[in-house]
C-alpha cells in the first residue's frame, strides 16, 4: 500500500490520478476488515504459533541430524521466527509485499547466505505456513501466505 502510494505520488505528479490508478485503494479498504482481524488473530495467538512451529522443527531435526543448533543459535531462530510473523503480519495488514522484500527481505538474505542458513530456512518457512493456517481460516490464511511464501522463496535462493 505504501509502495503504492508513492508510485501513485510520482507518476500522477502535477494532475489528477485516474480512476484505474486509484482502484488499489478501492481494493484494500474492500479487504481492511479481514486484514485487520486477521493481523488480530496471529497476533493473539503468536505464542501459540510460534511454539507449535518450534516443535515440528524440532521434530524435523532429531539431535542435531540435519543442521547443528546450539542454545544461542535456538534462541536466534527463535527471535528470527518471531520477527518474521511480524514482519509478514503487517505486510499483510498494510498490503505491501514489495515493502516486505525490498525492506528487509534482501537484506536478511544476505545474512542466511552468510551463515550457510538456506536449507534450514526451506524448511523452516513451509512449516510456519502450515502451522499458522491452522489458526486462520481459509481467507484469512489466503491474505498472509503471500507474505509468508515471499519470505520463503527469497530467503531461501
Amino acid at each position: 500500500m505504501l509502495t503504492q502510494f508513492s508510485r501513485l505520488s510520482l507518476d500522477a505528479d502535477g494532475r489528477y490520478a485516474t480512476d484505474a490508478e486509484l482502484g488499489f485503494i478501492e481494493s484494500y479498504l474492500d479487504s481492511v476488515d479481514l486484514r485487520v482481524s486477521t493481523y488480530e488473530k496471529i497476533r493473539d495467538n503468536e505464542v501459540a504459533i510460534l511454539l507449535e512451529v518450534e516443535e515440528k522443527m524440532h521434530e524435523l531435526n532429531p539431535n542435531n541430524c540435519l543442521y547443528t543448533m546450539g542454545e544461542h543459535e535456538k534462541e536466534i531462530c527463535r527471535r528470527d521466527r518471531k520477527n518474521a510473523v511480524r514482519y509478514a503480519s503487517a505486510s499483510m495488514l498494510i498490503n505491501d509485499l514489495d515493502r516486505l522484500r525490498d525492506g528487509l527481505l534482501i537484506w536478511v538474505q544476505t545474512i542466511v547466505r552468510a551463515v550457510g542458513y538456506k536449507f534450514f530456512v526451506r524448511t523452516h518457512y513451509p512449516t510456519i505456513q502450515e502451522v499458522i493456517k491452522q489458526y486462520l481460516t481459509p481467507e484469512e490464511a489466503a491474505l498472509i501466505l503471500p507474505a509468508l511464501q515471499v519470505d520463503s522463496t527469497i530467503l531461501g535462493a
